[in-house]
């Protein structure tokens, strides 16, 4: 009897422990690097994925993405060997916006089915323990984002371009981001996201804004050119909706962040 328990206990022990290693391990893209191209880098391939695959609510169709990931690859192999620091400043920013929205699509589609990004590694893992090559180094995307794009570039409305696959994140556009509209695009995406009622939402009989958690995650961020998340939120707000967020008195409360994946399906 004792023996039997024993074998049992070794039994669900193997099996809790290969569940640990799968969540916990880090998977690294195995990519391998080819020359650098010395044609001009271009976004094109991204931008047809993104046509083709993403509908106009920003949900992606990761069904028919995963069957033919061909220009998602391609465009992958590009990144994978780019010298952004040959782009300018606005084309830098860029390419790091769009490898971030393209690599996350790459590690929704390399786990998919799941129905959320949390579900793929556990404790955040999707996005500190899933590497990538890009500009002939490794990185997560954790390292893409705050390593690179919110310390080089320090401008708090890329949080509303960059799109962690889930339902409270800004949406993902049809349309790959390009050096000579990133501005208007950084403009019409933070304004969309503060107008949505979903992300920001003001209650003037209890004198309560509701917001989106990723105000309350980067407040720091909305220091940038501001005096924090109010000044911020002023700017992209009717008249009376920014008197109201600047107003003495009112209280910020932070939604629940909904990490359901932007999925089609």
């Amino acid at each position: 009897m004792k023996n039997r328990i024993l074998i049992v206990c070794l039994l669900l022990l193997s099996v809790v422990s290969v569940i640990f290693l799968y969540h916990f391990r880090v998977e690294a893209d195995s990519r391998i690097a080819a020359p650098p191209s010395e044609a001009p880098f271009s976004h094109d391939l991204f931008d047809q994925v993104l046509q083709e695959h993403v509908d106009k609510k920003g949900r992606v169709n990761y069904t028919k993405l995963k069957a033919n990931p061909e220009k998602l690859e391609a465009y992958l192999d590009l990144l994978a060997v780019a010298n952004p620091t040959e782009l300018s400043y606005n084309g830098q920013l860029v390419f790091w916006v769009n490898a971030y929205n393209a690599l996350v699509i790459k590690g929704v589609i390399d786990h998919y089915p799941t129905t959320s990004v949390r579900k793929v590694k556990w404790f955040n893992g999707f996005f500190s323990r899933l590497k990538f090559r890009v500009a002939g180094k490794t990185w997560t995307l954790n390292q893409i984002e705050h390593g690179i794009i919110r310390t080089e570039f320090a401008d708090p409305r890329v949080h509303f371009v960059l799109v962690c696959a889930s339902r409270s994140c800004p949406p993902l556009g049809n349309r790959a981001f390009s050096a000579e509209t990133i501005e208007e695009n950084l403009e019409t995406a933070t304004f969309n996201f503060v107008q949505n009622p979903a992300q920001v939402r003001i209650d003037r009989a209890q004198r309560r804004v509701y917001l989106s958690k990723i105000f309350k995650w980067y407040d720091d961020d909305f220091e940038i050119g501001y005096d924090g998340v109010a000044d911020f939120l002023a700017d992209y707000l009717p008249p009376e909706a920014a008197e109201f967020v600047l107003a003495e008195g009112v209280k910020f409360h932070h939604l629940d962040y909904d990490w359901t994946l932007n999925d089609q399906r």
